[in-house]
């Protein structure tokens, strides 16, 4: 059973631990044996719990964090089963309270997210309907602004459902061979326009031979212009991208570098996670979402690999989509 399961005599010494108690506890068995709770595991709150129920006689529950070493959320009951025999059940919640927080954090920053193209579009009606309609100079200025943040807020909303249909792996879309030359090839013709208004030069070296993979190649090219796109917005005007594909052993991985503004190391851990921006107005300024990168890591898990990135401030980033060789 996942749940771990103590049994104390009434001494309260140790008569019987699972192998789940074993794990949730990170003791081995042979040193627990006819020990009392407070020996097996230095948590306070569920040694209480134990005299508590063996004071009273009746069943009680607990939640508690404890470390043991590394932090878990546990949850506690705790109960006699016979006049000398007391039981005490502990399920390990750390992993269900983590989406949790997941959960709630997602929908606080969609909330937050969803408000702000609402808030100006709101903002921009109310004023025309003020009297702005009739200001020639400004009328046209105001529902451009207001086309513009329904565009961000459409954006924002496919990338949503986006990446709640990858977290939950709905797509059953089949895998094909895919050439990785091709891919690319049509990745840049989509950010070419952007690129061009910026004076960068997108630069496809060699590639590898045997380029090639297994996978959707809808969601590599989307995977594959998140990164260009991306590496575009944040490159100096006049520069260069360039993309170019490598043989790592039984791996794949196929490079995005730009020599642009570069991320400081003290972002590069969180980058992927969903909203997480390094610079907010820039990001909304250029019609970010905050989930593009987020998008990416869930494709390539979806295609069983992963990203990478390897950046220094000032001095550009190399992305890098990692892939088992077909």
């Amino acid at each position: 059973m996942p749940d771990g399961v103590l049994v104390f005599d009434q001494s309260e010494k140790l008569v019987y631990a699972n192998a789940a108690a074993l794990k949730i506890f990170s003791v081995r068995g042979e040193n627990i044996a006819e020990k009392r709770f407070l020996e097996i595991a230095r948590v306070s709150q569920l040694d209480d719990l134990l005299q508590q129920v063996r004071k009273s006689g009746e069943a009680g529950e607990l939640e508690v964090k404890a470390f043991l070493p590394e932090e878990k959320d546990l949850l506690a009951e705790a109960s006699l089963i016979s006049p000398d025999k007391l039981v005490l059940v502990v399920r390990d919640v750390t992993a269900m309270k983590r989406l949790e927080n997941l959960r709630r954090d997602f929908v606080a920053n969609v909330s937050h997210e969803l408000k702000t193209p609402l808030t100006a579009i709101r903002g921009y009606v109310e004023t025309l309907l003020a009297g702005a309609v009739d200001d020639r100079e400004n009328n046209r200025l105001f529902l451009q602004k207001i086309l513009l943040n329904t565009d961000n807020l459409a954006t924002l909303i496919e990338d949503i459902l986006e990446i709640s249909s990858l977290e939950a792996r709905r797509k059953d879309v089949p895998f094909i061979k895919i050439d990785l030359t091709a891919l690319v090839d049509r990745a840049i013709e989509t950010v070419s326009a952007k690129a061009k208004a910026k004076k960068i030069t997108l630069i496809k070296l060699a590639d590898h031979p045997s380029c090639s993979i297994t996978g959707d190649p809808e969601h590599l090219t989307r995977a594959l212009i998140n990164l260009l796109d991306n590496a575009v917005n944040y490159s100096d005007q006049g520069g260069k991208v360039e993309l170019f594909c490598e043989k790592a052993g039984d791996l794949l991985r196929l490079n995005v570098r730009d020599h642009g503004i570069g991320i400081d190391q003290q972002h590069l851990e969180r980058i992927f996670e969903r909203f997480y921006r390094i610079d907010k107005a820039r990001s909304r300024d250029q019609g970010g979402t905050g989930l593009g990168l987020s998008i990416v890591k869930h494709i390539m898990e979806f295609h069983n690999g992963s990203v990478a990135v390897q950046s220094q401030l000032g001095q550009g980033s190399t992305f890098t989509l990692i892939f088992p060789a077909a």
